[in-house]
């Protein structure tokens, strides 16, 4: 006999462990959301730290490659960084507010569908993936990439850094307005709810990562401490 016990396992009680141990209840979802919460947003605040040292160094090496040149030369580029910025600005113009109607009729559109048959329980199940019922930040990051292009094409600096942190900060906005119990997820229900509010028709400007300027004092501070005299 290998002393393994017929009636394995033990029935409720027989184990002397209360039954309501083994429970799933409601403080149980609230702490794995508030947890899962918490590690969504510690992983945001690293990505903006991180993108932020990228700014800087990307702006170092800039002014670093200006003050090599000769004056000729550094007035030719600092022409064409002025070409570039007000063709930065201009694309900026033409974007769609992040969540907002137009924005989210757009890509309905890009799903095939006539802009006047919106339906906001068919445009959730498209675009929730894995069938769970909540968008997770990967699924609603892909409903922006389409807008992201479009605000890159042309330039001559396409930064791949900062197309993904566009599409990040885009989906943070749009978290903070639908995502209503906090987990950093949209749920199906959320998303429709949001769709019957007043934001959802917001056509305010949108402030992009490529027309973001750095602190000139954070800057030469910066520069400073990599340089130390």
């Amino acid at each position: 006999s290998s002393g393994i016990n017929a009636e394995w396992p033990l029935r409720p009680g027989e184990d002397n462990i209360p039954e309501d141990v083994y429970k799933f209840t409601n403080d149980d979802l609230k702490h794995l959301l508030k947890e899962r919460q918490e590690r969504l947003k510690g992983m945001d605040e690293q990505r903006r730290k991180q993108f932020h040292k990228y700014e800087l160094e990307k702006e170092l090496k800039h002014k670093m490659m200006l003050r090599a040149m000769n004056e000729y030369d550094r007035n030719v580029q600092e022409a064409l960084d002025e070409e570039e910025k007000q063709k930065k600005l201009d694309h900026q113009k033409k974007m769609k507010h992040p969540g907002a109607k137009s924005q989210i009729e757009g890509v309905w559109e890009e799903d095939g569908f006539d802009k006047d048959t919106f339906n906001p329980k068919v445009f959730f199940q498209m675009h929730d993936v894995d069938g769970n019922g909540e968008w997770d930040p990967y699924e609603l990051e892909a409903i922006f990439e389409k807008e992201v292009e479009e605000l890159f094409e042309g330039l001559d600096d396409i930064d791949e850094e900062e197309k993904a942190e566009e599409v990040a900060r885009m989906r943070e906005h749009v978290i903070k307005h639908i995502d209503k119990n906090g987990d950093g997820f949209v749920q199906r229900d959320e998303f429709i709810e949001y769709t019957k509010s007043p934001d959802f028709d917001a056509e305010d400007p949108w402030e992009s990562v490529i027309n973001s300027s750095l602190d000139e004092a954070e800057f030469a501070k910066f520069e400073k401490d990599l340089n130390p005299e």
